[in-house]
């Protein structure tokens, strides 16, 4: 990859999607330290869907200014806890369907970054992110940080020690390098990188050598850059991934994923989804909207046509 476009992440603005529940407290917190450690401005938003009350749609008014009540209580909270100290901060109540209010408002307000909470119980999609959060994770133009409840606590200063990379080896799933790397160079961290192969193909390990070559020439502007293991495990992903993020005692992993599609293809407890819901510390997921280009070299072997062998849908 490029250096320029490992060193232009910023955040600027991040937008946390509440409804005022303690899964979305637990998310706030993290969305509050990361607005404090970037100098972001952070929007607090809250959505009510019109479909929800379609055969009682006179209560639409009543719950806009409930809405607007809570988030006035939530402000009124933080600012006495000295919780939104030295935060830029927006409140934000909408009516409207998720996928085109926050698609809208992703645009509008320029978010780098999306936080939500995850309940994290149910193996079903619209109950393990809660059906507001699930269409919100899976439209949203930009890097979504989910936080389940088995995830730590954030306190005004958010400490990480150590980053996993998790990635699938595709050329798209490069756009989640320079994430990685912002952390691990923003809070001093270890940066871990795993591929989970699920294929016997001897291409994975060459493309992990290239890709390891490719993130060890890259320039280290803040010195803080310092690289842990770069491994190679076989076996189910979800699995494998949980198992070294636990055994690693792993802070944040960061997914690189194949394409938007790859979180909702197969069944509904796929890989993707069981990472999100028993990850023990947040997820951040960025995904390629486009191909990426200039990156063939940097990770194709010579003999390899462009990808490892291994199934898109199920390697992140």
């Amino acid at each position: 990859m490029p250096e320029p476009a490992i060193s232009s992440i910023k955040v600027r603005n991040i937008a946390i999607a509440t409804d005022f529940s303690p899964c979305s407290d637990r998310a706030l917190q993290h969305a509050l330290a990361i607005a404090r450690q970037f100098g972001a401005t952070l929007h607090i938003l809250h959505i009510v869907r019109p479909s929800e009350f379609a055969m009682a749609p006179e209560m639409m008014n009543q719950l806009s200014d409930l809405a607007m009540r809570d988030c006035g209580n939530l402000i009124a909270e933080l600012t006495i806890d000295h919780r939104l100290d030295e935060i830029d901060y927006r409140c934000w109540t909408m009516d409207g369907e998720v996928s085109k209010v926050m698609g809208s408002f992703i645009r509008e307000q320029s978010i780098d970054l999306l936080v939500v909470g995850t309940r994290g119980r149910s193996r079903v999609p619209k109950f393990l992110l809660g059906s507001v959060a699930h269409e919100i994770f899976r439209f949203a133009a930009c890097p979504v940080l989910t936080v389940g409840p088995w995830s730590p606590g954030a306190n005004k200063r958010l400490q990480l020690k150590k980053v996993l990379l998790s990635t699938d080896l595709s050329l798209e799933s490069t756009a989640a390098i320079p994430y990685a790397l912002t952390a691990s160079r923003v809070w001093g961290t270890q940066l871990d990188v795993l591929h989970v192969c699920s294929s016997g193909d001897s291409k994975c390990q060459c493309r992990l050598d290239r890709l390891r070559k490719m993130v060890g020439n890259l320039p280290d502007h803040g010195g803080n850059l310092a690289f842990g293991r770069f491994e190679m495990v076989r076996g189910k992903l979800s699995d494998a991934l949980l198992d070294f993020a636990s055994a690693n005692h792993e802070d944040l992993i960061v997914l690189g994923l194949d394409r938007w599609q790859s979180m909702y293809a197969g069944p509904w407890w796929s890989d993707a989804y069981e990472i999100v819901r028993q990850a023990h510390c947040p997820v951040l997921s960025a995904r390629a909207w486009s191909r990426p280009t200039g990156h063939d070299e940097a990770l194709a072997c010579e003999s390899d046509g462009g990808h490892d062998g291994s199934t898109p849908q199920t390697e992140s």
